[in-house]
């Protein structure tokens, strides 16, 4: 089962399982945390859409922790003014482990794969057919590539400097 939850004015789809980073919440580390809105749950097959917000809908998730972003780095300068600002940012999350997505109407279904989850098979491909020359084809084939197999003798090389 999965459910679309709105955090931190995010929109997020959570799977039963899994990890998922969403803005930063006032939660402490192995903390539980009951998800309120929850906008739609779903198990494959049946699909329930909240407005604005699904009732009876259950996202129960543990605080894994707060890492933060990559810094993200700004500059501003003006030519020949020595002016320059830098500064640097980094953006705080909560990453949350969902331990349970729940609806009364939707029964979780036997196997839920998670989109992109399946193998893709790979189809062999036969190798490509040698296809034999004939006859006059065959003959002419040949006839060109000797030509271009000929070289031609190499010019002398010219005297740096020309004539005196």
């Amino acid at each position: 089962m999965y459910a679309v939850i709105e955090c931190g004015g995010t929109q997020v789809r959570v799977f039963q399982n899994a990890k998922v980073r969403i803005p930063r919440i006032d939660a402490k580390e192995g903390e539980k945390y009951k998800i309120e809105k929850i906008l739609l749950v779903s198990n494959g097959q049946d699909i329930v859409v909240g407005s604005p917000t699904v009732k009876d809908a259950v996202v129960e998730a543990t605080v894994v922790g707060h890492p933060r972003s990559a810094k993200i780095v700004g500059m501003i300068y003006k030519p020949k003014k020595d002016y320059r600002r830098h500064w640097g940012a980094r953006t705080h999350y909560t990453e949350l482990f969902i331990e349970k997505v729940s609806h009364p109407t939707v029964k979780p279904l036997e196997k839920l794969a998670r989109p992109g989850a399946a193998k893709k098979q790979t189809v062999k491909k036969a190798p490509p057919k040698k296809l034999a020359l004939r006859g006059a084809e065959g003959a002419a084939a040949e006839k060109i590539e000797t030509k271009s197999a000929k070289t031609e003798p190499a010019k002398p090389a010219a005297v740096k400097g020309g004539k005196k």
